[in-house]
């Protein structure tokens, strides 16, 4: 059932792309009179949700990947790279369907990537064999796209940076909400009934999604023309913002590194149970949170040094990580003890970097996170593709090495690119608080 579903799914795909490149893209709905100024509450949860369920939709599956390997004939390489595969495919559809839906809308855009998740993930839990699952997760990939969608609609939504930002701020927190306890989901499933089930379950809510949005979603896709692309490209490129960029690739690097390996080394090297790998991620998750939370609560006078005092403290991790794993590497509490450090800091390090990106974008913030997905997605995913060969060719060392690298290099970059020189905007006083997202997130 699987492959049928996988190719009915592609034929559409490819039929509906050269439609588009033959006779053009559909002219945009007329926006709502009322979209921008009254944003119903239930819509601000609908987002929330959709977001929750993005990240969901991959970290719930993580610590079942040993069992997957074997039911699906596949090997860890292959299993691990389903994760780093799933991050590619979304960041490079990230940068069409932003585009997209400043063109025909965010409304068209939104309900054809619901939709594709809800038969993306039936496909994964008909899956017989690792082929399949793969194609079905690339579809997977490009249904995640709409992620950027989300962040363009929040600026419709919510001109007003206050309110933006608030809104921001309960997104970040439903995604920490779904990356903590999606593992605790598919753990129990995989130990207790079936990984498929929880691919069955996710494929009845992206349905539900897709119901709602199609009886209650209005086009909010402001009226007027653009400024040049490739004059807004030319800005998100400036020396100092790649720094940023760069930076976050290393700190998601990090947070890749762990999510795609942690079930092999917890239930493999080690010989854990699936329950414990899944415990282990739901402390990890919770321990971003409270790092995310606890940005509200300090007081450093801007962002800019906020965000010198948390990649300083992400480096230090780092480096605590990298001496315990040179001299104890062979014992599971030391690849903990460095990942819980790191995730005590991480999500202070990525929240202040992202809000930094953004202050000199937000005439262009939709583009700006399509090229963020981009930084956050694709060398993150080579970098802990790099990491799960040297876990097989070295064992935890190699993991615990390449790990606490990208904390290490994520305030290097951070201090020569941008620390030490920032720019005049930077130097602007502002608020030393403010959140993002994981993968993406828009400021004012």
């Amino acid at each position: 059932m699987s492959k049928y579903c996988v190719v009915f799914v592609y034929l559409g795909f490819f039929m509906a792309s050269s439609r588009f490149c033959l006779v053009g893209v559909p002219s945009k709905a007329p926006q709502e009179s009322h979209a921008p100024q009254a944003c119903p509450n239930s819509w601000v949860i609908y987002m929330g949700v959709v977001y929750a369920f993005i990240y969901f939709s991959t970290d719930q599956y993580v610590p079942s990947l040993p069992q997957m390997e074997s039911d699906l004939a596949g090997s860890q390489t292959l299993m691990s790279g389903t994760v780093q595969l799933n991050l590619v495919v979304k960041s490079i559809f990230g940068l069409i369907s932003a585009g997209l839906s400043d063109r025909i809308g965010r409304r068209p855009v939104v309900l054809a990537c619901v939709v594709l998740l809800s038969l993306a993930s039936l496909c994964c839990a008909c899956a017989g064999r690792i082929e399949w699952f793969i194609a079905a997760r690339i579809l997977q990939g490009m249904g995640e796209s709409v992620e950027p969608v989300l962040f363009a609609m929040a600026r419709d939504y919510f001109p007003n940076p206050t309110e933006r930002f608030r809104v921001m701020a309960a997104l970040q927190m439903t995604a920490i909400v779904g990356t903590a306890v999606a593992p605790l989901y598919g753990g129990m499933c995989a130990a207790y009934l079936s990984w498929r089930l929880s691919f069955f379950g996710l494929a009845v809510v992206w349905g539900l999604l897709a119901a709602y949005a199609f009886w209650a979603m209005v086009e909010s896709c402001p009226e007027g023309s653009n400024e040049s692309y490739w004059k807004n490209v030319a800005r998100i490129l400036d020396p100092h913002l790649l720094c940023l960029l760069l930076t976050e690739s290393c700190i998601l690097g990090q947070y890749f590194t762990f999510n795609a390996n942690v079930s092999y080394l917890m239930e493999v090297s080690f010989s854990r149970s699936v329950m414990a790998t899944s415990t282990v991620m739901l402390l990890f998750g919770a321990l971003c949170g409270l790092g995310g939370v606890s940005i509200e609560r300090v007081q450093l006078g801007s962002v800019r040094r906020l965000g010198q005092v948390t990649l300083s403290l992400l480096a230090l991790s780092g480096i605590i990580s990298l001496v315990l794993g040179l001299f104890f590497s062979d014992h599971l509490w030391c690849y903990l003890v460095g990942s819980f450090l790191q995730a005590s800091v991480l999500m202070m390090a990525w929240a202040s970097t992202n809000v930094l990106f953004f202050e000199p974008l937000e005439d262009c913030a939709g583009m700006a996170a399509s090229f963020e997905i981009l930084a956050q997605s694709i060398p993150p995913s080579l970098l802990s593709a790099m990491a799960t060969q040297s876990m097989i060719n070295v064992g935890p060392k190699g993991l615990t090495l390449w790990q606490s690298g990208a904390c290490i290099a994520g305030g290097a970059i951070f201090w020569l690119g941008f620390g030490w020189d920032p720019p005049s905007w930077a130097l602007t006083p502002q608020p030393s608080h403010a959140t993002a997202s994981p993968e993406a997130s828009e400021t004012s």
